[in-house]
């Protein structure tokens, strides 16, 4: 238990590693004049991103969706369905996050374009917002796949766990019989 509680405890100081990683990462995309004004000017740079987020936002809700599904709650009585319910939506919370992250920079782009087409440079500084979130939303769904098969792995675990505890119940003793 304590090697699990290690690996856990590991794979937290490792993934708070990794967001802070992205977020320097994206601070200084948003922050290189280069990069936000090739945002600001380069239409086709902005469909682009458009495309990707739509798409990462439309596949991480059909995905979200699929794995909270009720039909998803591990087997066995009420009390247990609560609990199992409740460790669910505790994982999905993270992704249900990013989901309006990914909403967020769509909103930021639309925000961007419109301030570059009426020209109102003292608002410009919106670009380099979007260019934060769209770095930073990008960077961390090259993560996504990872949590979403350790959330498979955890719940393939805890099936075979109440598969194996209910068979341990249903098993009928066996006696030795010996014969004189």
């Amino acid at each position: 238990m304590s090697s699990l509680l290690k690996d856990e405890a590991t794979y937290s100081r490792v993934r708070m590693a990794v967001i802070l990683a992205v977020f320097v990462i994206s601070f200084l995309a948003a922050s290189n004049s280069l990069i936000s004004h090739e945002f600001r000017t380069n239409d086709k740079l902005s469909e682009y991103v458009a495309v990707v987020f739509s798409i990462l936002a439309a596949s991480l809700f059909a995905v979200v969706s699929i794995i909270g599904n009720p039909s998803m709650i591990m087997p066995g009585g009420s009390r247990h369905a609560w609990t199992s319910a409740l460790d669910i939506q505790r994982e999905l919370q993270k992704f249900n996050y990013l989901f309006v992250w990914y909403l967020l920079t769509l909103g930021l782009l639309v925000a961007s374009e419109f301030v570059e087409h009426i020209h109102r440079f003292k608002l410009y500084w919106l670009t380099n917002f979007f260019v934060f979130f769209a770095v930073f939303g990008f960077l961390i769904s090259l993560f996504v796949p990872s949590e979403f098969a350790r959330i498979q792995h955890r719940r393939l675990q805890q099936e075979i766990n109440s598969r194996t505890s209910s068979n341990r119940k249903t098993a009928k003793p066996t006696t030795n019989r010996t014969k004189n």
